[in-house]
């Protein structure tokens, strides 16, 4: 239900009596033939079209519910863990491939659960070659605006020294107003000289040790993403980098009970592999090389690649004690209708296999207008904020990765 010929909707915007399936561009046989080219992909479509009846039966028992309150439902969704999205009602689009649920924040806070994050970004000199300082920033901003309330975020940005961006003390809860403040600062980055990964990282546990000791964090995961594109040029040497990384995590897990989780991405052909790859493993995180070419997994794209540090939550979220957790997000304007609402979704997983498998997360959208009738409050409130904030970190899910698990991301 896209492209230029309406006659391929039915003469209508809107169909409450299917689904529409869709997928991001990338995941595209071509810009003009919107198939997958993955048969994982086509897999998805098939086995979410079976749950097809039931959406449509559910969707008419919304339509008789919110009528009480004289709206109409919102959608209800699944996003697959490959980038496939079903919703009903189904829509016309003009333009297909431009929606990917992993790029939302309602898709990461449901298959990551609450999180503390901190970015440390590498803005030395050579950062400057290859357009890789243009899409470091892109992919930052991408991770920063995927985030919900549940989550706390910081920026530590490093060349021959490092800083907080912003001049946060502690961690800050990643609100629409903070993360618009974050992603406008990382637009004004610029370049700096050297590269000193012991600064950057001493920099990043110094803000998490002052969240900590006043119990400012979200109380559930850790996780710093590393990014750079060079090798130690100034300041302590590797081995001294690896030590303060594996002295910080147990310390951080002795004194404060939290575990400490550090995705590192190598940008190019040239950037220190041995050092980013030993302080993710070492930490029980993921390494994962960005070339300046399409010889490896995420190719050159730095965008997908470090935005997809939710998979290792994801994959560990699958213990049966999590069956009950869903998530919650800010009140937002919706991609489709363009209207203020908010989104609850929650992880599916098949646990007829050990280890359970992540399949996507399932979603379900509220107009912020039928909320005010029923609660009696603004949307845009502090109060109705608060709501979302209780609902969002009511509950710190438990993760459990088995070592397969841990490989195969790897």
């Amino acid at each position: 239900m896209c492209g230029d010929d309406k006659r391929k909707a039915c003469n209508a915007s809107w169909d409450m009596t299917t689904s529409k399936v869709s997928i991001p561009a990338a995941l595209s046989v071509d810009a003009n033939k919107y198939d997958p080219r993955d048969p994982r992909v086509t897999e998805s479509v098939c086995y979410t079209g079976l749950a097809e009846t039931y959406l449509v039966e559910k969707f008419s028992r919304d339509e008789a519910f919110w009528s009480r309150y004289n709206v109409t439902p919102g959608w209800t969704y699944f996003g697959a863990h490959d980038g496939m999205f079903r919703q009903i009602p189904a829509t016309y689009r003009e333009k297909c491939g431009s929606y990917d649920p992993h790029r939302r924040p309602w898709f990461v806070a449901a298959s990551s659960g609450p999180k503390d994050i901190v970015l440390v970004l590498d803005v030395s000199g050579s950062m400057g070659g290859y357009g890789r300082f243009g899409l470091m920033k892109e992919a930052a901003i991408t991770v920063i605006e995927t985030l919900s309330v549940a989550d706390k975020v910081a920026v530590v940005i490093f060349g021959t020294n490092a800083r907080v961006l912003n001049g946060q003390e502690l961690l800050v809860r990643a609100t629409k107003e903070n993360k618009d403040t974050l992603i406008a600062a990382v637009k004004k980055l610029r370049l700096g000289e050297n590269t000193n990964f012991h600064r950057a990282f001493l920099e990043a546990f110094s803000l998490l040790e002052r969240t900590f000791q006043v119990e400012s964090t979200t109380g559930c995961h850790v996780a710093v993403l590393f990014m750079t594109d060079g090798t130690i040029t100034t300041g302590p040497g590797s081995n001294e980098v690896i030590q303060l990384v594996e002295e910080k995590r147990e310390e951080f897990l002795t004194d404060f009970g939290r575990t400490m989780t550090i995705f590192s991405f190598s940008l190019g052909n040239r950037a220190d592999e041995a050092v980013t790859k030993t302080i993710a493993c070492s930490t029980g995180g993921i390494w994962i090389p960005v070339g300046d070419n399409d010889s490896n997994l995420y190719g050159n794209d730095i965008i997908s690649a470090m935005s997809s540090y939710y998979k290792l939550f994801a994959l560990g979220m699958g213990d049966s004690g999590n069956d009950e957790f869903v998530a919650w997000v800010e009140s937002h304007e919706f991609f489709h209708r363009k209207r203020m609402g908010t989104t609850v979704s929650a992880p599916v997983y098949d646990r007829s296999v050990t280890p359970h498998l992540f399949l996507g997360v399932v979603a379900i959208d509220a107009y912020m207008e039928a909320l005010e009738r029923i609660l009696g409050e603004d949307a845009m409130s502090s109060n109705m904020l608060q709501r979302f904030v209780d609902l969002s970190t009511a509950r710190c899910p438990k993760i459990e990765l088995a070592a397969c698990q841990l490989d195969a991301l790897r």
